[in-house]
């Protein structure tokens, strides 16, 4: 084994072990490598400020590791393990409080990106929330921002899927290690997300996901963008977490307003009326607050020159106005029905329980609705109103 892969197998070692960021800065500070403090006396590790709990995590490390099947599961898995040391560790995460020591990477491409985003949101999103989210991803991925997040249902992954259709690089931060995929209905996205961009944990292989690990995770994800883009989140929503972490991060917090009759948009609507994040009503919005629109108004590619458009012939006409189109008229039990809708999709037999209609006439309505472009069936029997 290498000097350098027996360095790095005794910085998995310690990370395995549970050590964090404050223990790591103390061995660094205290014997100036990883390989250096793997040979201390507990009474060294006391005299530098170790905590005795450590010490005693540190001892079954050495006595205990693998370092052939910590590399062994890194490479069955396709990761690898970055450190600070590294010069491929993120720099925009290696500044923030608390970064992850050891940062686990699973993909085609690495979580260092010129610009990127995190975009994040409640899990029960709203056809609101899920229209919003598609269209400002959508514009800030085609002018070349990577787009972050954390995998989860809703916001997550509408997030990560534009960005894969747009062809941009997505990452999502996992709350396991880099092979425990949360949801498991997320495991065809996750896949997807490898091939475009990466996986990313602070855990090791085989820690599972933890409730307690979510609001961790969320330092990382804030901590790898730029900004940090909150569509839809309700009171408590671990979306709050990671504005906080953006915020106490020295980064952009921005947020899409929302309806002050929806309880989805009570977090988000918090966060502006706290000065926490600033308000983007439009992805123009956005764009102009994260400088990637120029005075023409086109989202260039980082790194592609600004075209100023070229002046109209004299002889052009003008285009006419566009029309607005009127609003389909609706019946009252059409009426009922959106009314229903409007909070988030729903199945055909919730519709039916809400609103005191038959599954018939529910059924009828529905597809009467769908033709007009007032609804659309998002998976079998479930609808959300446009």
């Amino acid at each position: 084994m290498s000097d350098d892969t027996e360095e790095r197998a005794r910085w998995l070692a310690l990370r395995r072990a549970g050590l964090g960021s404050s223990n790591f800065s103390i061995l660094l500070g205290a014997f100036g490598a990883i390989g250096a403090a793997w040979d201390a006396t507990p009474r060294s590790l006391a005299e530098a400020d170790l905590d005795p709990q450590y010490i005693r995590a540190f001892e079954k490390a050495r006595a205990t590791f693998d370092a052939g099947r910590e590399i062994e599961l890194l490479e069955r898995h396709e990761a690898r393990a970055l450190t600070w040391l590294d010069g491929d560790y993120p720099e925009m995460l290696r500044t923030i409080p608390q970064s992850p020591p050891v940062l686990f990477v699973r993909g085609a491409k690495g979580p260092q990106f010129d610009q990127a985003l995190a975009v994040v949101g409640t899990r029960h999103v709203t056809a609101y929330g899920r229209q919003v989210c598609e269209e400002f991803c959508a514009t800030v991925a085609r002018a070349g921002v990577a787009i972050i997040s954390g995998l989860a249902r809703g916001v997550d992954t509408i997030a990560h899927r534009v960005a894969l259709e747009n062809g941009v690089p997505t990452v999502a931060v996992l709350a396991g290690g880099i092979e425990q995929v949360y949801p498991r209905e997320n495991l065809g996205l996750a896949n997807r997300i490898r091939e475009q961009g990466c996986l990313v944990s602070e855990y090791p292989v085989g820690i599972p996901a933890r409730p307690d690990y979510f609001p961790r995770r969320n330092r990382i994800l804030s901590g790898l963008a730029r900004a940090t883009l909150v569509v839809e989140a309700g009171e408590g929503s671990g979306a709050l977490h990671t504005a906080n972490w953006a915020f106490e991060q020295q980064r952009d917090v921005f947020a899409i307003p929302g309806s002050v009759y929806s309880r989805q948009s009570a977090g988000t609507n918090q966060l502006i009326r706290e000065h926490t994040a600033r308000l983007v009503s439009s992805p123009e919005q956005l764009c102009e607050e994260l400088n990637l629109v120029s005075a023409t108004g086109q989202f260039p590619l980082p790194g592609q020159p600004v075209r100023e458009p070229a002046s109209p012939a004299p002889s052009a006409s003008p285009r006419p106005a566009a029309v607005a189109q009127p609003r389909p008229e609706v019946s009252e039990g059409e009426g009922r029905v959106l009314h229903w809708l409007a909070e988030g999709p729903l199945h055909v037999d919730e519709v039916c329980r809400a609103s005191g209609l038959a599954v018939a006439e529910v059924s009828a309505t529905l597809q009467i609705l769908e033709l007009k472009g007032l609804v659309r069936q998002d998976r079998p029997m479930v609808y959300a109103a446009l």
